[in-house]
């Protein structure tokens, strides 16, 4: 009971109601930005070179994708810290170098329509077919993440770094993660990029009734430029609270168009989807 209590707070004015809360026509009072979950989900098999295509394809402005590090300490792209959930076989990406996982197939376990086998993308190679479209610059929101006992990866954020300032991508990216310490290595080691802490239920519920504020307190300690939140829990008097840090503020993920013009009337800077298509037919 409790749990459903903080919840409900966290979130008040925050639930889709059953319908928009204006015409889509008036919900444009600013930009927003429309991010493609793990490059298009809803489309391809998440973080697959086939699903940043088709996020690409569908009018996006930013690619979200995840990263961990191989066994030789290459940057892939793939969400979870073991395989078994997204390819063909198991055990964590860190057991394996880059040449075997480029072995392995992202597709084994998509349940929509059939695609080509595609392999474990490198960060670098996404970074590359971004670089390759045409009149446009597409930016990047990169999710550092941790193993599956919530270690973190040694070097990783460095590596990141190294690849993005190789590639002169600094300036159109953001860092994410629910690893705060990584954020924090982040910015010591280019204060160049933005930074952004994502808060799930797990770290709103933490703070029990201390509510709104103390969530924007602490986010706000930690240095970051912008606060990620689920959808299910950014109501008005959470947005208010980051906002009145100066914190910039997104939610993730959301595929419900009714909902996305609701937080844009809420005022939040990006959206994240897995359907980057419905994204941009309601923020044309």
């Amino acid at each position: 009971m409790l749990m459903a209590a903080i919840m409900a707070m966290l979130s008040a004015a925050g639930c889709a109601s059953a319908r928009p809360l204006v015409d889509p026509p008036q919900i444009q009072t600013h930009r927003v930005l429309r991010v493609a979950h793990r490059g298009g989900a809803g489309f391809a098999p998440e973080n697959t070179m086939a699903a940043f295509r088709a996020g690409i394809e569908a009018g996006a402005d930013t690619l979200e994708l995840d990263v961990h590090l191989s066994r030789d300490g290459r940057l892939v792209v793939i969400h979870d810290p073991i395989l078994a959930r997204t390819t063909n076989q198991s055990g964590s990406v860190s057991d394996y170098d880059l040449a075997t996982l480029k072995s392995f197939d992202a597709t084994a376990r998509y349940f929509g329509a059939m695609f080509p086998r595609q392999e474990i993308p490198t960060l670098e190679e996404v970074l590359q077919l971004v670089l390759s479209v045409p009149d446009r610059v597409l930016a990047l929101q990169v999710e550092i993440k941790v193993r599956k006992d919530g270690s973190r990866y040694e070097g990783i954020e460095a590596e990141l770094v190294r690849i993005l300032r190789l590639n002169h991508y600094v300036e159109h990216t953001t860092v994410l993660s629910f690893d705060f310490p990584s954020l924090r290595t982040i910015a010591e080691i280019e204060p160049g990029l933005r930074t952004c802490a994502l808060a799930g239920q797990q770290y709103l519920a933490a703070f029990g009734v201390a509510g709104p504020d103390a969530v924007a307190d602490a986010i706000a300690a930690l240095g970051v430029d912008c606060a990620g939140v689920s959808e299910k829990f950014l109501g008005k008097l959470l947005y208010n609270a980051l906002r009145g840090k100066g914190l910039g503020v997104g939610a993730w993920t959301v595929d419900d168009p009714v909902r996305m013009r609701e937080l844009a009337v809420l005022g939040v800077d990006f959206i994240t989807s897995n359907r980057p298509d419905i994204l941009v037919q309601v923020f044309p």
